[in-house]
C-alpha cells in the first residue's frame, strides 16, 4: 500500500522534476562506479609496484648472498691451500746460530723458572687457581711455530674476507636506492 501511495505520489510531480531526478541519480551512480574504478585501478598498480620492488629487493639480497658466500668459499680455499703448502715446508725457525726457542735450562740463571714467594708474604696464594698448560708439560718450538703460523694464516684470511665483504657491501648500498 505503500509503494503504491509513493508511485502515485511520484506521478504528481511534474514530468521535469521526475526526469531531472532520474537524470541526477544516473549520472551520481556513473560518477560513483567510475570512481570506483579509478580507485581500484590505482589501488591494483601501487600493489603491483610493491610487489615489482619486493622482488627486487629479493633479487638484489640473494644476489649479495650469493656474492658473500662465494667470497666465503674462496677465502676458505684459499685458507685452506696456504696452510697445506705451509704444513708442508721445513720449520724456519732451527738450524742457524739463531733460535726463536730458546732451550729449557736447569741451570739457575739471573731468573728462576718458578717465581718465589718473599718471606713477608704467605707460602699460599688465597686463590689458588690451577694452571693446566703447566701440568701438561712444555710445549716445543716446532708446536708454536705452527701455532703461530696457523694463527697468523687465519688473521690474514680474516683481514681478506672483512675486506672483500666491506667492498661487497659498500657496492650493494650504492645500487639500492634509499627510499
Amino acid at each position: 500500500m505503500n509503494v503504491i501511495a509513493l508511485i502515485s505520489a511520484f506521478l504528481t510531480w511534474p514530468r521535469r522534476l521526475v526526469l531531472g531526478l532520474l537524470l541526477f541519480l544516473a549520472i551520481f551512480i556513473a560518477g560513483f562506479v567510475i570512481g570506483k574504478r579509478n580507485i581500484q585501478q590505482a589501488w591494483n598498480a601501487e600493489r603491483l609496484h610493491q610487489q615489482a620492488e619486493s622482488l627486487q629487493q629479493s633479487l638484489q639480497a640473494a644476489q649479495i648472498q650469493t656474492q658473500q658466500e662465494r667470497i666465503n668459499q674462496k677465502i676458505s680455499t684459499d685458507y685452506e691451500t696456504q696452510k697445506s703448502m705451509l704444513a708442508r715446508r721445513p720449520p724456519v725457525l732451527r738450524g742457524g746460530a739463531l733460535s726463536l726457542c730458546i732451550p729449557p735450562s736447569n741451570a739457575a740463571g739471573p731468573m728462576p723458572a718458578m717465581a718465589e714467594f718473599s718471606p713477608s708474604a704467605d707460602a699460599g696464594p688465597a686463590n689458588a687457581v690451577p694452571d693446566p698448560a703447566r701440568n701438561a708439560g712444555a710445549i716445543s718450538c716446532d708446536q708454536l711455530a705452527r701455532d703461530a703460523t696457523d694463527t697468523t694464516l687465519m688473521v690474514l684470511s680474516f683481514q681478506r674476507w672483512y675486506a672483500e665483504q666491506a667492498k661487497a657491501q659498500a657496492t650493494a648500498q650504492t645500487v639500492v636506492p634509499e627510499p
